[in-house]
């Protein structure tokens, strides 16, 4: 008897610290019809079921037609989802504490228990959205080390990271800066001081290589880089992907025309709606930092600094 095993679903995953400018290449990737945005699947769970926060196509999560769709290929509806039990996973299983032993799992393929529970929740969202929508590649941008560690342990998903990198001192002031959360009645994301995001900084970039020398295909690229070339840069995260050789009609050297709706859960508000884009490099933290946080930042990220190519000296 032959049987027919259908492929590892595959799932480009980007990875890195928040504020690298994820979102828009996100935005960007979005517009290949091979693609589809599923957003940041670790907040699934509070700010799309418990919240009714908006989806990134502008509907509350439970009247989004495509979140109602995956709730019912998934779970048989979402109200079947122990979403308690759910949340508890996410904070015990879901953080970077438990790094060391998630790592441990991809050498010994030994999954304890409560990960292979949080694993099969995600993996039912993941490949919902694939059969609903067709999707060859899934976007999933939720950034944390520890999902990407996560779900690149589950076999039926191929899981491909791009390692998105972006000067500290840049992430650091946007971390600082007051951005409203229109899904959320346009409550505030947190702001971190510059010596927390710089730690942050480097213990996530090399967490990120530390998973590629395990075996998980990783592509990383620095944002500035893709700035500069963001045509050649997006075909080379496309061939990374496994989609080959695409077209980009959305986009005219730094002028990009973004009209695909995202579903996408949590993120920066740059999710919502189309919109017309000149990319341009955002570097207002070499004014608007301040040259005591940019001599810490500095100070802590010194030797990635010039590991990922960027000047100690601003």
């Amino acid at each position: 008897m032959v049987v027919n095993e259908q492929p590892p679903q595959r799932v480009l995953f980007t990875g890195g610290l928040g504020r690298s400018g994820s979102t828009l290449i996100e935005k960007l990737l979005n517009e290949l019809p091979p693609t589809f945005s599923v957003g940041e699947t670790i907040h699934l769970w509070e700010r799309g079921i418990r919240d009714a926060e908006r989806c990134g196509c502008g509907e509350p999560f439970w009247t989004c037609p495509h979140w109602s769709a995956v709730g019912q290929e998934a779970f048989g509806g979402w109200e079947r989802v122990d979403l308690d039990r759910i949340i508890d996973l996410r904070w015990s299983v879901d953080r970077s504490r438990r790094l060391p032993a998630i790592m441990r799992a991809h050498r010994t393929g030994s999954i304890g228990k409560e990960d292979l529970q949080y694993l099969a929740h995600l993996r039912a969202v993941l490949l919902a959205s694939a059969t609903i929508t067709g999707a060859d590649v899934l976007l999933e941008s939720s950034k944390h080390l520890s999902t990407a560690a996560l779900l690149s342990l589950d076999p039926t998903l191929d899981v491909r990271v791009l390692h998105l990198v972006r000067d500290p001192r840049g992430v650091a002031y946007s971390w600082t800066k007051e951005i409203a959360r229109p899904e959320a009645g346009n409550d505030l994301m947190p702001t971190y001081r510059p010596s927390r995001t710089a730690g942050r900084w480097v213990t996530d970039n090399l967490g990120f290589e530390l998973l590629g020398r395990l075996g998980v295909p990783t592509l990383t690229m620095r944002y500035e880089d893709f700035l500069e070339h963001p045509a050649t840069s997006l075909q080379r995260i496309a061939t990374f992907a496994g989609l080959g050789q695409v077209g980009l009609p959305f986009l005219d050297r730094t002028e990009a025309r973004l009209r695909t709706p995202m579903h996408s859960i949590a993120g920066n508000p740059l999710r919502f709606g189309g919109a017309d884009l000149t990319l341009r490099l955002d570097d207002a933290w070499r004014t608007e930092l301040d040259d005591r946080s940019r001599r810490i930042v500095a100070g802590i990220c010194a030797p990635a600094l010039k590991r990922y190519g960027y000047s100690i000296s601003a």
